[in-house]
């Protein structure tokens, strides 16, 4: 009997290092997966500055709807969800205005109001330029999402095609694409910027959409991955 219990000790002295030794080797890879997890993560919206352009307001209200429902609303209204999901990836976000005004002031021409508006991104040095508009048409049939941008924006048609597609993969309206377009505020800037008409205002059924809360954040939502996917491709 004492020279099994001898046995005994003797073999869980020779086989306890090597217990440790898989055991330890067992927890690492789950160790390092999860670093590699954390650290592979990279918010690409940090430190970048992000004017919007919430279209019209004060004076001028931009398209209306047969219900009353004003442009100038439903664009201040996007834009100020999509400044909260921006910063809260810690962009700087700077919008051309806060409240019902004009930006430059109600006796205003139009080129001076739209320049004001680009005023403000030029001087920030912002890296992206997003002007929020409702689209509106004769034809009360005409419906669905556009963005544009100007041919001559470096990378400007890689911004537009990336918030075409994130809205419409959002707010599910029919995709009327991505196109090249001289709109002021557009040929103006001095980096990548976009005018993205999120829905008509003049087709019913989209103008009851757009006096939705949840259709507004996901509006919002759309414009925030659009960006989200231009940064991550340029960094």
């Amino acid at each position: 009997m004492q020279r099994r219990t001898a046995i005994l000790i003797v073999l869980i002295i020779f086989m306890l290092p090597a217990i440790c030794f898989a055991a330890e080797n067992r927890a690492v890879p789950v160790q390092g997966a999860r670093q590699t997890e954390t650290t592979s993560v990279k918010n690409v919206l940090k430190g970048k500055t992000i004017v919007i352009d919430p279209g019209h307001g004060g004076s001028d209200p931009g398209a209306i709807g047969k219900s009353g429902l004003a442009e100038k609303d439903v664009t201040l209204a996007i834009s100020t969800e999509l400044r909260k999901l921006l910063e809260d990836k810690s962009a700087v976000v700077i919008l051309t205005r806060t409240t019902d005004r004009d930006v430059h002031s109600r006796q205003a021409s139009d080129a001076q109001e739209l320049q004001s508006r680009v005023n403000i991104a030029n001087k920030a040095s912002a890296d992206v330029f997003v002007s929020v508009h409702i689209d509106s048409f004769v034809d009360s049939t005409a419906k669905g999402t556009t963005t544009y941008f100007a041919p001559q924006l470096v990378r400007g048609e890689l911004l537009a095609s990336k918030i075409q597609q994130s809205l419409v993969e959002q707010i599910n309206l029919p995709d009327r694409g991505f196109r090249e377009n001289n709109f002021y505020v557009l040929k103006h800037a001095t980096m990548p910027a976009v005018l993205a008409e999120v829905a008509f205002i003049s087709n019913p059924s989209e103008e009851a959409k757009l006096q939705q809360p949840d259709f507004i954040k996901k509006a919002a939502y759309g414009l925030f991955t659009g960006l989200t996917r231009f940064f991550s491709i340029v960094g």
